[in-house]
C-alpha cells in the first residue's frame, strides 16, 4: 500500500500543470498551421487547375486564422492561473502526516525521542516517582525494601511487569511422585 501510495504521489508531483499543456498545445497548433499554409501556398503555385488553386487559397486563409487563434492563446495564457484539485491537496497532506508520524516513531524507537525530552525536561512523573523509590531503597535510614521497590515498579508499569514475568525461573519439583502405588 505504502508503494502504491508513493507512486501516486509521484505522479501528481511530475505531471505537468494545465498552462504549460495549453501553450505547449498551442504552439504545436501554431507550428502545424504553418506548415499547411506553405503546402497549400506550394500546391496553389504550382498547380493548374482552377479549383485547387481555388482550395489551395481557402486552406491558407484558414491556417492563418489558426495561427492567430493560436497566438491569441499564448497572449491570453499568463492570466491563466494553475488550480491544484481538491485530490492532490489532500495527497500532500496526507503524505505531509505521515512523514511526521514515521520521524515521530523512529525517534521515540531509537531512544532520540527519550533524549531529547529528558534534555527538555519532560521527565514523566512515573519515572520520577520510581527514581525517587530506588533512591529510598538505597539509603540506609528508609525503612524501604527492595521488595517494596520491585512491587511498585510492577504496579506502575505493565511492560516491566511483563518482563518481570517473563524472566521468572520455573522452581524446581520438591515432590517425587511415588514409584509403585
Amino acid at each position: 500500500m505504502i508503494r502504491c501510495m508513493v507512486f501516486l504521489l509521484l505522479i501528481a508531483c511530475a505531471a505537468c500543470s494545465p498552462s504549460r499543456a495549453i501553450a505547449v498545445s498551442a504552439s504545436e497548433a501554431q507550428e502545424r498551421a504553418g506548415t499547411i499554409a506553405r503546402l497549400a501556398t506550394h500546391i496553389g503555385s504550382v498547380s493548374t487547375q482552377p479549383e485547387v488553386v481555388t482550395d489551395a487559397a481557402a486552406i491558407v486563409i484558414e491556417a492563418q486564422r489558426i495561427e492567430a487563434a493560436a497566438g491569441a492563446i499564448h497572449k491570453a495564457l499568463p492570466g491563466v492561473e494553475d488550480q491544484t484539485p481538491w485530490w492532490a491537496a489532500l495527497l500532500g497532506w496526507i503524505a505531509a502526516a505521515a512523514a511526521l508520524v514515521a520521524v515521530a516513531a523512529i525517534l521515540w524507537q531509537t531512544g532520540i525521542g527519550a533524549a531529547i525530552r529528558v534534555a527538555l525536561g519532560w521527565i514523566p512523573r512515573p519515572s520520577l516517582r520510581d527514581a525517587a523509590l530506588a533512591r529510598d531503597v538505597m539509603e540506609t535510614s528508609n525503612p524501604a525494601t527492595i521488595r517494596e521497590y520491585i512491587a511498585a515498579k510492577r504496579a506502575s508499569d505493565p511492560v516491566w511487569e511483563a518482563a518481570w514475568k517473563r524472566t521468572e525461573e520455573p522452581k524446581p519439583c520438591t515432590t517425587l511422585p511415588p514409584l509403585n502405588p
